[in-house]
């Protein structure tokens, strides 16, 4: 079992996601020390090697198990549309971290272990099904009529995930984050998927 992280790994790994989010993998570990203010024997004290460094760096250590749960959780309660537009927000901001991080490890030919083992499913197919579960527990609640969840998930799932490709690899966003996430919430959840005595008052 590897040791916990201390505050100086915490330091090292932040200056070096940094250094090779903006520069690529050819970055040198010279400028990943300069950037955490510590030498570059001292970096190779708590990383073997580059490739070390490289794939501690871009590993991303989120909580999205907990805004699964939440979302799970929140089924029967509230408004339909807002509990989708909170999981969306945190699924975002989950993407806008990770997404960056597998494009530089995709293109820097480094290899990683592979993050789905003992059968687990990978992280966007989890997503997409945690998403439709929670479709189906609102339609088994009464509270939702639509067919093809799954679908709806996908497309949810998908569209936060191309927003971020977008922004990431062209600068490029059709709106601001909250904007798009209205909307596309909006085109998941159109009114007609609500049973007809639940519309009144939902907003347009």
């Amino acid at each position: 079992m590897s040791r916990p992280m201390t505050i100086r790994n915490e330091a090292i790994l932040e200056a070096a996601r940094k250094v090779f989010l903006r520069y690529g993998y050819q970055a040198s570990t010279a400028r990943v020390a300069r950037e955490a203010g510590v030498s570059e024997g001292s970096l190779f004290k708590h990383f073997r090697s580059k490739c070390e460094l490289f794939a501690a760096a871009m590993r991303a250590e989120t909580r999205i198990q907990e805004c699964e749960d939440h979302l799970m959780a929140s089924a029967g309660a509230g408004d339909v549309r807002e509990n989708l537009e909170q999981a969306a927000r945190r699924l975002l901001k989950h993407l806008q971290t990770v997404i960056p991080r597998v494009i530089m490890l995709r293109s820097s030919g480094v290899t990683m272990p592979r993050p789905c083992r003992g059968g687990a499913r990978p992280p966007p197919v989890q997503h997409m099904r945690v998403v439709a579960a929670y479709l189906r527990k609102e339609i088994r609640l009464g509270r939702l009529v639509m067919d093809s969840p799954a679908m709806r998930a996908h497309v949810l799932v998908g569209g936060l995930s191309h927003y971020v490709m977008c922004d990431h690899l062209f600068h490029y966003r059709p709106g601001s984050p909250a904007a798009y996430l209205r909307t596309l919430v909006e085109a998941v959840l159109p009114d007609s998927v609500f049973p007809s005595a639940d519309r009144k008052g939902r907003r347009a």
